[in-house]
């Protein structure tokens, strides 16, 4: 996002409004709304003419703006969301009027926002169940609220039966998923009859105790452990395939591997998939020592 500004931000550097409307005529920079200006020509962004309005009123960014802002996965920019205070003037869309308290109100970027708890409150009366879970896992990854925290908060607000939901689904204790690929996979796993939750980052020793790997979701009890393949690198593909094969010696599992497109694209024939795969590792026995 590029760099806003006001005419008042722009007075306190020497700017005039003379200076400003030659800015404007070079290229420099560009209005958005009534006041409040752009780096560059190019024609804002839908988020940036979002935000130049919660400047332009001295608002705060909450909901879907603030998920977008705080880059929570999955959460996608459907026009303004603004918190004023109740007594503010006047009548506009996207606004909620209400008072926060000053520790939910960060800055990113430069512009008022609510922190990581206030927006997973506010976007549970917004969004699915499956969407605030993947917020709520990318939010926990970047270490921006616990879920010590998120329990904390709850106090019957529109949204708490999602959140209360959400979370019974959580198991005690397991560290938040590594990429939304990885949520993904995990909300497609319970489509799979009878199968319980996976572990996740499971760390794999040898006999002898030395590190072999740690795998994205696992289910020890079955012998069974998933790999997921997103955005492939140089060499990617042959260090996945050596790992794969570290893995499955150490421990005689079987593997599934499962793409961005598979999750993402193909969700039946993944369910699919994962189900025979599961059904294949109920069917032999585990390896010996397990």
């Amino acid at each position: 996002m590029r760099r806003l500004f006001t005419v008042e931000e722009a007075r306190q550097k020497g700017l005039t409004r003379a200076a400003l409307r030659w800015g404007v005529h070079a290229g420099q920079w560009r209005a958005v709304r009534r006041g409040v200006f752009i780096v560059g020509s190019e024609e804002p962004a839908p988020l940036e003419r979002v935000i130049a309005g919660v400047i332009a009123c001295n608002g705060v960014a909450s909901g879907a703006v603030a998920g977008v802002l705080l880059e929570f996965d999955s959460v996608a920019l459907r026009g303004p969301d603004i918190t004023l205070p109740p007594s503010n003037s006047g009548r506009r869309g996207g606004v909620r009027r209400r008072l926060l308290s000053p520790d939910r109100v960060i800055r990113v970027e430069g512009v008022r926002c609510t922190n990581a708890l206030q927006t997973l409150l506010d976007l549970a009366a917004d969004v699915d169940d499956l969407v605030w879970e993947q917020a709520l896992e990318s939010a926990l990854r970047k270490r921006l609220t616990t879920i010590g925290e998120l329990a904390d908060a709850l106090c019957g607000a529109p949204g708490t039966s999602r959140i209360r939901r959400v979370l019974a689904l959580r198991p005690t204790g397991a560290p938040p998923t590594e990429s939304l690929l990885e949520t993904l996979m995990v909300q497609l796993a319970r489509e799979v009859p009878g199968l319980a939750p996976p572990t996740r980052q499971l760390v794999i020793e040898n006999r002898h105790g030395r590190f072999v790997a740690r795998v994205d979701l696992s289910w020890p009890e079955l012998g069974l452990f998933i790999e997921l393949d997103g955005q492939h690198h140089k060499g990617q593909p042959v260090y996945d395939a050596s790992r794969e094969t570290a893995v499955v010696a150490a421990t005689g599992w079987l593997c599934g591997r499962f793409t961005w497109t598979e999750v993402t694209r193909h969700r039946r024939h993944t369910i699919r998939r994962l189900a025979e795969l599961v059904d294949q590792a109920r069917r032999r026995p585990l390896p010996v020592g397990q």
